[in-house]
């Protein structure tokens, strides 16, 4: 039978043994910086040590979460992490950031690396994407149906990568790594691990009577573990690095139970009572079995525990009263934090000691034996010492001028008291007087000792960002000499001038497009304008149609989202062999993989969330010609990216600001909808239009275009137009998203009118007031950034 792994989370030191002594086969954490739950206490390095040893002592694994997005000035503090990393045991690395991804392939290969939710990976060409960035697994996006995770599990495992999937916890309403709502209000970035989930947040009562119009129940797969099983699913994730040890203890050992069950071909449980008494806001597998609607909602984000049982309750004759059950339940939360008091009491985050015993005499070699005290990492077995020995390749010779003295022996070894290890006794008793060894033994004796504390793993060179940067260099000039695709030019390199593109979506837009480039083409000093077109979510619908609009506007560039399921990505690829665009722009990795295969050049979108000059240049060695930078940097974060030769920086100027797109409905708690579980006409046909308001008094427009997935926006636009001044010659291109969507923002005067007043600016023309333009917008993000 195919080992399932169970995968918990850790948040805090006492969450962390829970789960080991709870049954788990790996638990992922974080330490206090790069990582995606700030909000859990998190670990200091010394703390890492301390439970490598307790989780490898139980045949645990520990996987450190660095899924968050990179700054440019952050990557010197990013390596210093990376160098120590790479010397412990740490068993995988999570990642989002492309920049990351690389620095782990190419410069710390013997770090496991594991994609991050943050990835938001649904469809297979994704996953080879992530394979050829050395990726091991891949945590798939919650949204997926079972049939769609053997889709994804089929793929992996033909090109050796496993797949996570999250089967216990929070669900989130929005895919993961495209939720911008925190960000946009609030300025905590879910991409930089501050997610105030503003989307549990209390609104004023909707049409429907929620108050609560986008809390969903937890995620619970609990009854599905066969099924999961035969849809290839190699690790089962349970979310929750906010919550307390009781919580991780219960839900683990819970979960242990059901796949010993599964493991001993016993029929599965399907009773979740021991679920429901610890935190839930109850629960729902909408997603795996593709019931997707009303079901999935809840009206209260706390706790529902007290509810459950007591709703039980009072289906039984002579209930008690609710009080008795949240008694009943306080009662067995005690238990709980008692039981795994006392299960992990024991496990010690002590450094282990080491004793040294150095013994020779002349003529002989002179010998360290090394006993290494483990302290009591097991529970029910005493303590274990280990002990090995190492020697001089040459014999000890007799010296009255430069014997070796405890002193000096004492202060070389002195070392190996460090995050890891605490040097306790040394013993010399059985080492002669007056007695000589050359120092380049004593070194070669101390790196065997140092290798034989890490049980065999070789220590590696700390990399700097300037050994880095020479080696991208030196890449570039090498593969010159070939292709003459790069040449060794600084890696900075400042545009001269910045063209106007524009995204349209329909042919009303297609019209203005074409008036506009008609005026700035009599306008001699103008540059040409891009017109970018959108190609919807469910792309198998309108393929036809798309084929026939690009053949007949071959101007138009094809613009994919972010949100391209399997039987679409398959669409994609047909359409792209018969309209054979010279390039593309795509927020998913999936298609770019497919451009390459296609020759076709791409451009990486603006939900890519590119941040830094690495990920710059991941993304160039994956075929990639250009990138939009992230819309949450502010002017610093944006200037101190360094540009690559002959790879295009691109920034998206005006838009409506998308907080989350959802492959649920967004309508069924709010405006309300006649269908209780979506099918398939949701996406291809429905097109509506609402807007909630929080208890603040702020309004959020929903929108739902035809082809498309629900989405959440802010209600005012993104504008800034004051980049064009700040960064000047940073960017080829600025982007002016055309799409209806309809927030306050407004036009002063016609699109037309303002689009040819941007683009005279942008060829010269200085005296314009670009910011008069628009009424109503907002550019906060770019003020507060990252």
């Amino acid at each position: 039978m195919r080992k399932l792994e169970l995968l918990a989370p850790g948040g805090d030191i006492e969450s962390i043994k829970a789960a080991i002594v709870a049954g788990a086969d790996a638990v992922y954490c974080g330490l206090n910086s790069f990582n995606a739950r700030t909000r859990a206490e998190n670990l200091s390095f010394d703390d890492l040590h301390g439970l490598l040893r307790i989780a490898h002592s139980h045949n645990c694994q520990l996987f450190l979460t660095l899924n968050i997005i990179v700054l440019e000035q952050e990557l010197p503090a990013l390596l210093k992490l990376l160098n120590q990393l790479v010397n412990t045991a740490i068993d995988g690395v999570i990642v989002q950031d492309l920049g990351l991804f690389y620095l782990l392939k190419h410069h710390y290969p013997t770090l496991d690396i594991h994609a991050s939710t943050q990835v938001t990976t649904h469809n297979t060409a994704q996953l080879q994407f992530l394979g050829d960035l050395g990726a091991s697994r891949a945590n798939l996006s919650r949204e997926l149906s079972l049939n769609e995770i053997k889709q994804m599990s089929d793929k992996a495992h033909a090109i050796n990568m496993m797949t996570e999937v999250f089967v216990h916890g929070s669900n989130c309403i929005g895919f993961s790594g495209l939720c911008y709502f925190s960000s946009a209000h609030g300025g905590n970035s879910g991409n930089r691990g501050r997610c105030s989930q503003p989307c549990r947040d209390q609104y004023q009562t909707t049409d429907v009577g929620a108050q609560y119009p986008l809390n969903l129940k937890d995620n619970s797969a609990f009854a599905d573990l066969d099924a999961l099983y035969a849809a290839g699913a190699d690790s089962l994730k349970v979310e929750g690095r906010i919550k307390k040890s009781h919580y991780v203890f219960r839900v683990i050992e819970t979960w242990r139970k059901q796949i010993s069950r599964l493991e001993q071909n016993l029929t599965t449980s399907l009773d979740k009572t021991p679920l429901y008494t610890v935190f839930n806001r109850d629960f729902s597998n909408g997603y795996l079995q593709g019931a997707i609607g009303k079901s999935m909602y809840i009206d209260n984000p706390r706790d529902n525990a007290v509810q459950h049982f007591s709703h039980i309750a009072s289906l039984k004759p002579l209930a008690n009263e609710s009080i008795t059950v949240a008694k009943a339940l306080y009662d067995e939360k005690t238990q709980i934090i008692t039981t795994v008091g006392d299960k992990i009491a024991k496990l010690s985050l002590d450094k282990p000691v080491i004793s040294l015993f150095i013994a020779g005499n002349a003529n002989q070699p002179l010998t360290i034996k090394v006993l290494v005290n483990e302290h009591q990492y097991h529970q029910l077995t005493p303590a274990q010492n280990r002990e090995f020995s190492v020697s001089s390749t040459s014999c000890l010779t007799e010296s009255d001028k430069y014997g070796l003295t405890h002193e000096e022996l004492a202060k070389r070894f002195q070392s190996f008291s460090n995050a890891e290890y605490q040097l306790g006794h040394i013993c010399f008793e059985n080492l002669g007087q007056d007695l000589f060894v050359p120092f380049k033994d004593l070194t070669e004796m101390k790196r065997q000792v140092v290798l034989g504390l890490n049980q065999g793993r070789q220590a590696v060179e700390p990399i700097t960002l300037q050994d880095v940067r020479s080696q991208l260099t030196l890449i570039d000039a090498r593969t010159a000499e070939t292709s003459n695709q790069f040449n060794a030019k600084p890696l900075e390199q400042v545009n001269q001038s910045t063209a106007l593109s524009v995204l349209i979506a329909n042919r009303r837009d297609l019209a203005l497009y074409k008036q506009l480039k008609q005026q700035c083409l009599e306008q001699a000093s103008s540059s040409e304008i891009t017109a970018y077109y959108l190609v919807p979510d469910a792309i198998t619908a309108e393929q036809d149609k798309l084929a026939w609009l690009f053949t007949e506007e071959p101007d138009l560039i094809p613009w994919f989202g972010a949100v391209i399921m399997e039987n679409d990505l398959a669409a994609a690829k047909t359409l792209l062999k018969q309209i054979k665009p010279k390039r593309i722009v795509t927020n998913n990795s999936g298609v770019g993989v497919i451009a390459n295969e296609l020759s076709i050049a791409w451009i990486a979108g603006p939900y890519l969330n590119i941040s830094n000059s690495i990920s710059l240049y991941c993304l160039q060695q994956q075929g990639c010609s250009g990138a939009f930078l992230s819309n949450e940097l502010n002017k610093n974060q944006l200037k101190s990216i360094k540009a690559l030769h002959n790879f295009s920086l691109h920034y998206s100027v005006y838009h409506p600001i998308m907080l989350m797109s959802s492959r649920q409905c967004l309508f069924i708690q709010s405006s309300g909808c006649d269908k209780s579980v979506m099918d398939d006409e949701c996406l291809t046909v429905c097109k509506k239009s609402t807007s909630i308001t929080n208890v603040k008094g702020v309004d959020f427009v929903i929108d739902k275009k035809r082809r498309e997935h629900n989405a959440l926006y802010g209600n005012q636009h993104f504008y800034n137009p004051a980049i064009l001044t700040e960064l000047s010659g940073k960017f080829d291109s600025v982007l002016f998203d055309l799409r209806s969507i309809d927030t306050v923002s407004r036009w002063k005067t016609s699109a037309l009118a303002a689009l040819i007043q941007v683009n005279e600016q942008l060829n010269g023309d200085l005296a314009s007031d670009l910011a008069e333009l628009i009424t109503d917008t907002t550019h906060a993000q770019y003020l507060k950034g990252l």
